[in-house]
């Protein structure tokens, strides 16, 4: 389904973000024009998906709980949106085959959140494995996003008024080194990817944000490392 929806709704929530809210963005030249590549932001409101996606440089495909998409009305205007449904209850391999599809065969930017559900208290959550398996099996570069401010922005109907002060820090893109993870099992690799994700989300929020990686090193990452996508960076 093509995403008619976005361009609309994209204009008009970055108007209401501009009018009703104070958007601070860090590292936007960090953001490659092209795909594909996946874009990993912590997750502590509703509104996270819409706000990181107005910052991006082409209408973005995301993963949203089924849930959201049990009315058939709501579930067509998602999908024409960008969003797709999946059960975060079980591995969700229909899910996880539209997603890299998109990536894959259509060069798309993918939002997904690598800590798998949204954080109730505002702080990093433990990181899932889902995104870094799905780098690692194809080679796709991982942009890191650290989000602070939304935590009062839960009620969807605050997208007609995000009243809030948002900062957002966007990292440098990263893959996972293959001649650094050709020794580990593939499980130890997805997880050891996962935790340097999340650490590196961590090290852009300020510590009372940090959560389950406070107390975390991030000097030092083993397995990833930076680099330069193909494509015009944002200006």
């Amino acid at each position: 389904m093509k995403q008619w929806l976005f361009k609309s709704c994209n204009f008009g929530f970055k108007k209401t973000l501009r009018w009703f809210s104070n958007l601070e963005i860090n590292g936007l030249e960090n953001l490659p024009k092209n795909g594909p590549y996946i874009v990993a932001p912590n997750h502590i409101s509703n509104l996270d998906p819409p706000i990181v996606a107005s910052v991006l440089p082409k209408p973005p495909v995301f993963l949203a709980k089924k849930e959201l998409f049990a009315f058939p009305l709501v579930s067509l205007l998602l999908r024409s949106y960008g969003a797709y449904p999946i059960d975060r209850n079980r591995k969700d391999n229909k899910a996880i085959k539209w997603v890299t599809d998109k990536l894959i065969k259509e060069n798309k930017i993918a939002i997904m959140f690598p800590e798998g559900t949204r954080s109730k208290n505002g702080g990093l959550i433990k990181g899932q494995p889902g995104v870094a398996k799905l780098s690692i099996d194809y080679n796709i570069p991982i942009v890191p996003i650290a989000l602070s401010g939304t935590e009062n922005l839960q009620n969807p109907i605050k997208v007609l008024k995000p009243t809030a002060d948002i900062k957002l820090n966007i990292g440098k893109p990263f893959i996972v080194t293959n001649n650094k993870i050709k020794n580990l099992s593939p499980r130890a690799a997805i997880f050891l990817a996962a935790n340097e994700i999340m650490l590196r989300i961590s090290k852009m929020l300020p510590p009372e944000k940090q959560g389950y990686y406070k107390n975390s090193s991030s000097e030092q990452f083993s397995i990833t490392s930076e680099v330069e996508l193909e494509g015009d960076k944002n200006e």
